[in-house]
């Protein structure tokens, strides 16, 4: 004998509760945009690099046309005999002391003083406050 009735079970309702179409649509045209972007400056980046690599590379295509041409006139000057050597070696025995390179001598350190202070413990006192007192 039951007298109570048995509560019926009702099963939950499943509602989907999301972005619409027109959210979706709108976040996909802000990732193609950000591509498209993204895409535009890296072209951009790509062609100021390569426009310095560019203009280094003439550079430096002219400072070795410079060098091979000045090399080339520093041959053409020790064949000819003008060299302008800043410093000259001469194998003379009979050279005066003059005219060769002048030297240095070496440095001597300074004497330095020594020390005039003396301390004395004979004229101090061994009393608490005088002094410098450690305890052993």
């Amino acid at each position: 004998m039951c007298f109570f009735k048995m509560p019926e079970i009702q099963m939950p309702t499943v509602e989907y509760v999301g972005p619409s179409q027109d959210d979706i649509d709108a976040q996909n045209q802000a990732l193609t945009d950000f591509q498209n972007t993204l895409t535009a400056n890296n072209q951009t980046f790509q062609t100021n690099i390569q426009n310095q690599i560019t203009k280094a590379n003439e550079s430096t295509t002219n400072l070795m046309t410079k060098i091979s041409e000045m090399n080339a006139q520093a041959a053409a000057a020790a064949d000819s005999g003008l060299t302008s050597a800043p410093y000259a070696i001469t194998t003379e025995d009979n050279a005066d002391q003059t005219d060769l390179a002048q030297t240095t001598a070496t440095i001597k350190d300074k004497k330095k003083p020594t020390g005039s202070l003396k301390i004395t413990q004979s004229g101090i006192q061994s009393s608490a406050g005088t002094g410098v007192n450690y305890g052993v």
